[in-house]
């Protein structure tokens, strides 16, 4: 519509389709592949690279050196070789006729810095840059050599970073280990003369949290690994896979598992081996002084509390500085209770006091200024209420602000947080233990939610650390890269669709050109359906979904069913030896979820055809049960892949939760059955959205038909057996413009055809003008005098020839809110971010904006026509899940209708920092906010509804006017017809 195309006008002329938002969209200009191609020569048949590392270079060079060696044989299938060797040795070998990369770090590699003095090679683009990169030809590098490639870095890890990025452009994914990625095999690979670099990166410190790993990735972990002597298999062989792929993420920081594991002790090379890789290691929010939980039962004299124990909490800290003093770490401050929960004797005094001496000892034991060690407190749970008491803290902290556990920010900084030379960052979920139900199986997140929520943090001055809880990491591939990407290049992501052109990109790295597009597509549905509610959130009572109004139920499965659908086919079209990477992260995601939405709807669809005692009700109870046994059998799969590889990894319970907390192993929701018995009347008839049927009633009443009805909505009866039987039954219609399928059948049970969907349709040319009724029998022909009446309301009403807008149908007004007016009062202001939210979209105002005064300012106009004259009318708006993530301006939106008075709404209830706002579990568990206003009376006839978001927190993503016909549903009634567009 035209709020879409034009408010993305001014975001598409700012975005440029730079290197990192889809990196792997620009191989071609920078490397060739086919045999025809000109440049340098960097790989043919038999033939791969020398890479060549001076002796002074770090170590962590030296490792990556060999890494591409054994990523160019991936590609080629013949390996690389590494050689270290200073300058004049290089010269030495001019007569070598190997293609020869150069790899190194500036200041730091003497075969760098010898190009740069002789004039060979400019670094100053990237010198003394944070985790920079170039890499390029270099003509006549030495007398006796044509070119050689180098790739130079600013530092260690830009170095290594440059090295990866040559890995994955020639066609090596960052997950050929984690999601069994094939390489893409080359038989020549040619350097352009392109000079290209990246960097510096967005935020500074980038990374991942390993966290509620047990089931799935302890149990994988203790088949694949040595198990340490403390009992935990996440020893170094473990976090090396680790390093190489968050590296190759280009991403430099990790918060190891900590559930059952102690990072520093379960295995003593853990600590130097991150440093050698140039990986940053922390810990979580509750876990100070790189010291891990776990150590506390064992280590710590006394209790984990500072007013009762300070002496042995300060030696217990102490140790952990003491012990990571020659290792990359960023050390978590502050202090929370025992087992990652509130500290019952700390408040905001204490907490100064301890941090004044976790900074104090920091700066006597690693002998640096503060403003040298990377320090970080973590604003988690009831940590912000501290803050809001008046508590003061060092400038030199990063205060690393936190989601609510479920993707939505619950604070950004001030202008005055942000001056601070510590800065900001965020702690953000893909995993989470915790109320109001656990998130640990597999992927639900959606991509563009991400993106909407981390380019808030990051215009908001979030740039210092970026952190997500990856719980098993197995699982959660996609939105991890996604994440890391964002973090890494946050200005290649302006445009609001480049979720979906990275996602494409990322999709054909992993599993080819031909299957990208299709692949974005399927994982951008994916992720819509999973907003809509989490696996885990399915077994609430009653469910979630109605299966009355708008065939809400059947239509979410059938959707879930489609996209399974198109998934298989793509799987079906790749080669074998990709094949197992697109069912890892793609096919095996929707086939499992797929699995669990239909054993919820067949289960609630199920009781309700019990109570109508239809037969077809054992039917659905048998399919669930295939549903239960289809799960257990797509786990059990997913551990047999590859020889087992993944045995265990996909061990998380997910079916029967009744709280928070995860059941200790899956089970069936109860089913409804029904008995025969020669005392029910064999034909039943229902209808769509009523809770009376045939025989209890002989006279059941359709929902009104209207020619501006959705086109996804329609009108149906239901004939069916009520016992073991045979009958035929036929239906008639007193009005000739009133049609129905399936007319006459004959259905049987057990064994035939037991239920029949009959879809009506009206001739609206010949259907007479305004209100009128149509009257169906349905008779059953094997039985004398048994048959049901069904009334068909018939709204036959028309509008005006010059109205544009929405229409009113059975008694609501339903808007998706991209679909405004194109009227002046609308401003460009807004943002259509696309996919967004449950159905298709979300507007918001962008990160930056001011906060607007209720009824003016940028606006939103939706003109809407009603038939019915409503005594009582209401609006009902749908906001994303949003939090007030600016203490000081609360999420707000105001509204009018037919330019009367401004009604101002405030969603979400302030709190005091320490705990979730009141309706804050309901709205996570249905991924919205929903808020009614009343209307009070509102005549037929045209209006015009205007909304204004006061707060660039916010996502509004549908509206409602309801003029006597709303139904209770999850998701609201489809979107109305729109006319005159």
């Amino acid at each position: 519509m035209a709020l879409r195309s034009l408010l993305l006008k001014l975001a598409a002329a700012a975005f440029s389709f730079s290197v990192s938002a889809t990196a792997y969209v620009q191989k071609e200009s920078i490397f060739a592949f086919s045999a025809t191609d000109t440049g340098f020569q960097l790989g043919g048949p038999g033939l791969a690279p020398e890479i060549r590392v001076a002796p002074n270079d770090l170590p962590g060079v030296k490792r990556v050196a060999n890494d591409l060696a054994a990523d160019f044989g991936r590609v080629l299938g013949v390996d690389g070789t590494t050689v270290v060797a200073d300058w004049d040795s290089t010269v030495s070998h001019k007569n070598n006729s190997r293609p020869v990369i150069i790899l190194g770090t500036v200041g730091q590699s003497s075969l760098i810095d010898s190009l740069v003095d002789k004039k060979r090679l400019d670094t100053s683009g990237i010198a003394k840059k944070w985790e920079t990169f170039s890499y390029q030809v270099v003509q006549t590098p030495w007398e006796g050599r044509n070119a050689v490639f180098v790739i130079a870095g600013s530092d260690m890890r830009g170095t290594v970073f440059g090295a990866y990025d040559v890995a994955q452009r020639i066609g090596v994914s960052p997950w050929h280990y984690w999601a069994d990625v094939p390489p893409t095999k080359r038989q020549y690979i040619w350097a352009s003369n392109t000079v290209y670099s990246e960097g510096p990166p967005s935020v500074k410190y980038r990374g991942i949290f390993l966290n509620d790993e047990s089931p799935g990735l302890t149990g994988w972990g203790r088949a694949k690994f040595r198990v340490s002597q403390y009992g935990s298999p996440f020893v170094t062989d473990f976090y090396k896979l680790i390093f190489d792929l968050v590296l190759r993420l280009k991403a430099n920081y990790v918060w190891p598992a900590m559930w059952s594991s102690m990072f520093y002790l379960d295995d003593t090379r853990n600590g130097p081996t991150a440093t050698e890789y140039g990986v940053f290691m922390g810990t979580s929010h509750h876990e100070p002084m790189a010291r891990a939980d776990k150590e506390q039962g064992r280590f710590l004299r006394g209790a984990w509390d500072w007013k009762s124990n300070k002496a042995g909490v300060q030696t217990f800290m102490r140790e952990g500085v003491t012990r990571s003093v020659n290792w990359t770490t960023i050390y978590t401050l502050g202090m929370r209770g025992s087992g990652d929960a509130a500290s019952p004797s700390l408040d905001s005094s204490t907490l100064e006091e301890v941090i004044r001496w976790q900074q104090s000892t920091l700066t006597q034991v690693l002998g640096k200024p503060l403003s040298d060690i990377p320090q970080a407190w973590v604003m988690y749970k009831e940590v912000p209420g501290y803050l809001q008491k008046g508590m003061k803290v060092s400038d030199e902290i990063t205060l690393l602000w936190s989601d609510d556990n479920r993707g939505n920010i619950r604070r950004i900084p001030s202008s005055s947080e942000n001056a601070r030379p510590g800065g900001s960052g965020m702690y953000y979920h893909f995993d989470y233990v915790g109320d109001p139900r656990n998130y640990k199986w597999i992927n639900t997140i959606q991509l563009q939610k991400t993106w909407e929520q981390m380019t808030l943090a990051y215009d908001s001055g979030i740039h210092n650390i970026w952190i997500a809880n990856v719980g098993d990491l197995k699982g959660l591939e996609l939105p991890t890269a996604h994440f890391l990407a964002l973090a890494w290049d946050r200005e290649s992501f302006r445009d609001v669709a480049s979720t979906k052109q990275w996602l494409k990109a990322w999709s054909a790295l992993q599993f080819g050109e031909a299957a990208a597009e299709e692949t974005a597509s399927i994982m951008t549905t994916y992720g819509k359906l999973t907003a809509r509610m989490k696996y885990e959130d399915l077994s609430r009572t009653p469910f979630a979904f109605s299966t009355l109004n708008y065939d809400e139920a059947e239509t979410n499965l059938q959707e879930w069913t489609d996209l399974l659908s198109r998934a298989q086919r793509v799987h079906d079209s790749l080669p074998a030896n990709v094949q197992v990477s697109f069912w890892e992260v793609v096919l095996h995601p929707v086939m499992a979820g797929r699995g669990v939405f239909e054993i919820y709807t067949k289960t609630a669809l199920g009781s309700q055809y019990a109570n109508e005692h239809r037969t077809s009700a054992n039917k659905l109870a048998r399919e669930v049960q295939a549903a239960f046994a289809a799960d257990a059998e797509i786990t059990r799969r997913f551990h047999s892949l590859l020889n087992g590889k993944w045995n265990n990894i996909m061990a998380q319970t997910h079916i029967g939760y009744t709280n928070w907390q995860e059941p200790p192993s899956n089970s069936l929701p109860r089913l409804s059955w029904v008995t025969s018995s020669a005392r029910n009347a064999l034909m039943g008839v229902s209808t769509q959205g009523s809770t009376t049927s045939f025989p209890g009633t002989t006279r059941l009443t359709l929902p009104a038909m209207s020619p501006y009805m959705s086109p996804s909505d329609r009108r149906w009866l239901e004939v069916y057996t009520r016992d073991n039987g045979t009958f035929t039954y036929s239906i008639t219609s007193n009005a000739s413009f009133v049609s129905i399928s399936n007319p006459n059948r004959t259905l049987s049970a057990p064994g035939g055809t037991s239920d029949v969907r009959c879809i009506l349709a009206v001739d609206w040319k010949s259907a007479p003008t305004g209100y009128s009724v149509a009257s169906l029998t349905v008779t059953n022909l094997n039985a004398t005098g048994t048959a049901a009446t069904v009334i068909l309301p018939i709204e036959n009403y028309k509008v005006p020839d010059d109205f544009k807008g929405h229409v009113e149908a059975n008694g609501v007004v339903s808007i998706e809110v991209e679909h405004s007016a194109p009227s002046p009062a609308t401003s460009s202001e807004y943002m259509v971010v696309p996919d967004y939210g449950r159905t298709l979209s979300g507007v918001k105002l962008p990160p930056k904006t001011v906060s607007q005064s209720p009824g003016q300012g940028s606006v939103l106009v939706y003109p809407f026509y009603t038939f019915s004259n409503a005594s009582a009318a209401s609006l009902t708006v749908y906001l994303s899940p949003s939090e007030n993530a600016n203490p000081n301006s609360p999420n707000r939106y105001s509204f009018s209708v037919d330019g009367g008075s401004v009604t101002t709404v405030q969603p979400v209830p302030l709190t005091d920092g320490s705990t979730q706002p009141a309706g804050w579990a309901e709205a996570v568990i249905q991924g919205a906010y929903v808020k009614k206003s009343n209307l009070g009376r509102l005549a037929a006839g045209r209006h015009e509804l205007r909304v204004w978001l006061l707060e660039p927190t916010m996502v509004l993503t549908k509206l409602v006017v309801d003029v006597g016909g709303l139904k209770a549903s999850l998701l609201g009634p489809p979107e109305s017809a729109i006319v005159g567009y």
